[in-house]
């Protein structure tokens, strides 16, 4: 419907005569781009007598949101005067293609660079697992863009420290903030509210509630947003009994309830482990309970271990989100923990019924400042065939890993660090390497002649660690971040 009313529109604008006017053909050319269509989207633009960086901007965009960036790459260097808009945009589509090698280029090439610059290029570097580059990166001040958009990356990555750093930017800026905010002369209920809500969001429950204080000391009504953010900081904070008494409160000075209010009880009492009380809250309700509130129950019962609350609350999230598959996978773990395997098999089957699939698990391992990441089930992975030589050990499991990894050397120039657990328990640790077997059954063979094999094979493998160690130093072994 709405590619033909922009049609229409252009219609009119050709009619009346506006076809030739800068900005509306801009604005053509932004809204053909948006649409996908970029036969019409150039069309406009090479009928455009006069161009603004901003007409160039709106054709570029809509090749980069279709990932054809060759084509956006010969537009972008046929404009004049390439402005910080251009390159940002050039390297976030360079970044979402995964080419951070032109993406690099083009950040290099910039004349001023900014906080979305630098949120671009922290973004790919995680995506593609190289923490070493995402950690150079970090020599500007992050906005909350940055955050949201490289928080949940970083965290896939396990890379605690680049986190850290997000992190403990995030805090200087809620100092920053609290200190502008004093400086305000007159602050109105927004004002208050911006602070109350930033203080709840992260984490700062004792703050916002003081705030709160503050602010009806000064005489200022609270609203709806206000009073959500204080049960939020009730709820981050783990404050049940002083939640109970601020939603209380919020009824009987004549706030109308809402179902934020109720989520935030909701999940605050879960959490708790008072589920009676949550259960009782939802069927209080003066509205149907949405899928946040019962996924939020959901998860409270599968923390308290409440298998049979659990089941009942499920049958209503399934109604409400039917393709959700974190209700199901909750209700399955409670099951198996309960050894209840028919069950787990039933909720299988229903999450194929309902359509939910849940997310591959995946684990990751970071090796030489670069993190390789590894799908259940996938061998996409560029350096699989290593990997697999070295996981499928044969009889004489030892010599088969130094013959793996000194391919592996051959092949890559570097020695390979990780950790891998076999049938045989196989640890390789920084200054030695350890051969474990706990196989506790594994007895003295009674043939003599099978007794003397093993001691030969055990020499060679002794020989053989011995000369790998003496050549190529500690094997500094580190596993991390497995995900089911």
């Amino acid at each position: 419907m709405a590619v033909w009313e922009g049609l229409e529109m252009h219609g009119h604008v050709v009619k009346i005569g506006f076809c030739f006017d800068m900005y509306v053909s801009t604005t053509l050319v932004d809204m053909y781009a948006k649409f996908g269509n970029l036969g019409l989207a150039r069309r406009v633009f090479n009928d455009m007598t006069d161009r603004s960086l901003v007409s160039w901007t709106a054709l570029i965009g809509g090749y980069v949101r279709r990932g054809d960036m060759g084509n956006a790459w010969f537009l972008f260097k046929l404009m004049p005067g390439r402005d910080s808009a251009a390159f940002n945009l050039m390297i976030d589509g360079y970044v979402k293609v995964g080419d951070m090698r032109c993406a690099r280029s083009l950040f290099d090439e910039m004349p001023e660079r900014n906080v979305i610059s630098w949120t671009s290029m922290i973004y790919g570097y995680c995506n593609n697992g190289d923490v070493l580059s995402a950690r150079s990166s970090t020599v500007f001040e992050p906005n909350e863009v940055t955050v949201v958009s490289i928080l949940p990356a970083i965290a896939t990555l396990g890379a605690l420290e680049l986190g850290e750093w997000i992190c403990t930017q995030n805090v200087e800026k809620i100092s920053k903030a609290r200190k502008v905010f004093s400086e305000i002369p007159k602050k109105e209920t927004a004002t208050w509210n911006a602070l109350i809500n930033g203080f709840a969001m992260n984490g700062l429950a004792s703050e916002a509630l003081e705030a709160f204080s503050e602010m009806q000391r000064e005489g200022i009504k609270p609203n709806d947003i206000t009073m959500t953010g204080v049960l939020s900081a009730c709820c981050h904070g783990g404050l049940v009994e002083e939640g109970k008494r601020r939603f209380k409160a919020m009824i009987e000075s004549g706030f109308s309830p809402k179902i934020e209010y109720y989520g935030c009880l909701v999940d605050l009492l879960g959490r708790a482990g008072c589920l009676d009380e949550s259960e009782n809250l939802i069927k209080s309700m003066t509205f149907e309970a949405n899928g946040i509130i019962l996924s939020s129950s959901l998860f409270a019962c599968g923390f308290s271990n409440d298998v049979t609350r659990a089941q009942r609350v499920l049958n209503q999230a399934v109604n409400m989100e039917p393709r959700n598959d974190g209700n199901y996978v909750m209700v399955r773990n409670s099951f198996a923990m309960e050894e209840w395997w028919r069950a787990v098999k039933e909720i299988k089957g229903l999450m194929r019924r309902s359509g939910a699939k849940k997310e591959v698990g995946s684990s990751a391992i970071e090796v030489d400042n670069r993190v390789s990441e590894f799908i259940s089930g996938g061998i996409a992975h560029p350096e699989w065939d290593v990997i697999e030589s070295v996981i499928g050990l044969s009889s004489t499991p030892l010599m088969s890993l130094f013959r793996s990894l000194e391919r592996f050397e051959q092949i890559y120039g570097r020695t390979l660090p990780f950790i891998i657990h076999s049938e045989q328990h196989m640890q390789l640790r920084a200054d030695s390497v350890i051969w474990a077997n706990n196989d506790s059954s594994t007895a003295l063979s009674e043939n003599d002649a099978m007794a003397e094999e093993e001691k030969r094979r055990a020499k060679i493998a002794r020989d053989e660690r011995a000369s790998y160690i003496e050549r190529h130093g500690s094997v500094i072994c580190q596993a991390k971040g497995l995900g089911c």
